[in-house]
């Protein structure tokens, strides 16, 4: 089959962005205004979204707002008809790139040619700093990167190993210590984030800066068929980090007459929980679009979130957003987030006797709804994406790290 479509796309796109970078070299030459160039890695775009997709999902269509910045969206060097596919939309006046081959002939050698002039592109693009919204840049970024922006979710790694897979494991711990090391600036997601970093790595405090995320507006909602009339709600992966067993557990010692609902893929080191996803009064839902998500949030008398560590806790948050009283874990982040509009357990007799306190307290009931209403609203993606901007310029400005 003929390589010869995949080279005029490779050609064109090369001399564009070439023209583009020497019009920038002139601009800069002749002192000229230039627009801040943020490549950004889109990796997470390329499967359903959850906290780290959202994250990027919010914090990129409000950097678009700015009109004094450029976003080059980076993840694989080529689409084709057989993927990837994108998963979130993307704003207009972001420039996604990727050689696009779809209704291209496929030959053996595309690979190896686009993979090859996407690094060229890469350099040829003269992003002014690279984004990495998921921990750190991928190895083709990083090669090109002059100054970089990493952001941290959790540490999980470090502080709860053994909740980990152990590929999972070996790739953070091999690869953390070198992007922490070269990142020009660090965002957190919460400050707890940020102490455990401050931690667990050597790193100057003034670089590691934390920048809570926001709360997005609840979209429409889809019904949800076969929810019952009462229940409470879990939402999140299951994986052992979020310790659905203390949920589980608490709920079959606790005398009411409604359900447990469970949103949320059966992950890791988790099958041994389905056949308790299976029991009396307990729907399992899978992974959930948006709008059903939130139908299933708006009808839960209360939202639980036992997770044992978690760097921000969106869950959280989107229980609030949609009025539902919220119970969590006292661990890591999670009294920073919710603040005083919920309530926390350390155990599971005081797991259970939370959810009595709210079940059974019409006022406590109200009081948590509009306190949370409240809280919610001090988490804007129009703020974390304006803090974000201003770590990226710094992260141009700063000097070249040595290392």
């Amino acid at each position: 089959m003929s390589l010869v479509p995949t080279i005029r796309i490779v050609v064109h796109t090369l001399s564009h962005a070439l023209a583009d970078r020497v019009r920038r070299v002139w601009a800069r030459a002749t002192r000229r205004p230039v627009k801040l160039r943020i490549g950004i890695d889109v990796r997470s775009f390329y499967e359903p979204l959850t906290g780290i997709g959202w994250y990027l999902y919010y914090l990129l269509h409000e950097l678009a707002k700015h009109d004094d910045v450029e976003l080059f969206l980076f993840g694989d060097a080529r689409v084709t008809d057989f993927g990837p596919s994108l998963h979130a939309d993307i704003p207009a006046n972001a420039k996604l790139c990727w050689f696009d081959l779809r209704g291209l002939p496929w030959t053996r050698f595309s690979r190896p040619l686009t993979a090859a002039a996407y690094v060229a592109w890469l350099e040829l693009a003269d992003c002014d700093v690279f984004f990495a919204p998921n921990y750190f840049l991928p190895r083709l970024h990083a090669s090109v990167a002059r100054r970089r922006v990493i952001t941290i979710h959790d540490l999980t790694f470090k502080r709860f190993p053994e909740l980990l897979q152990k590929e999972t494991l070996h790739n953070l711990e091999t690869t953390m210590q070198r992007e922490v090391a070269l990142a020009d600036a660090i965002v957190c997601v919460s400050e707890s984030t940020r102490q455990d970093l401050l931690r667990h790595y050597q790193v100057d405090p003034s670089r590691a800066i934390t920048i809570h995320s926001g709360h997005g507006t609840p979209p429409a909602e889809e019904p949800v068929d076969g929810l019952p009339s009462r229940y409470i709600l879990f939402v999140s992966t299951i994986e052992p980090r979020k310790n659905l067993t203390a949920l589980l557990d608490a709920f079959e010692r606790l005398d009411y007459d409604g359900a447990l609902v469970v949103v949320g893929r059966v992950g890791w080191k988790s099958e041994s929980l389905v056949p308790r996803l299976r029991g009396p009064r307990i729907v399992h839902l899978d992974y959930l679009p948006a709008p059903k998500l939130a139908y299933v949030y708006r009808h839960a008398e209360v939202f639980v979130f036992p997770s044992i560590y978690e760097g921000f806790g969106f869950p959280l948050l989107e229980a609030m957003g949609h009025g539902v009283p919220a119970i969590a874990a006292r661990s890591s982040s999670l009294p920073e987030i919710g603040g005083d509009a919920a309530l926390y357990f350390s155990s599971v007799e005081e797991l259970i006797a939370q959810l009595r306190r709210v079940l059974d307290d019409a006022k406590l009931r109200e009081e948590l709804i509009a306190r949370g209403f409240e809280r919610v609203r001090q988490f804007r993606w129009e703020t974390a994406a304006a803090q974000t901007l201003d770590v990226l310029r710094l992260g141009v400005r700063r000097p070249q790290s040595p290392l």
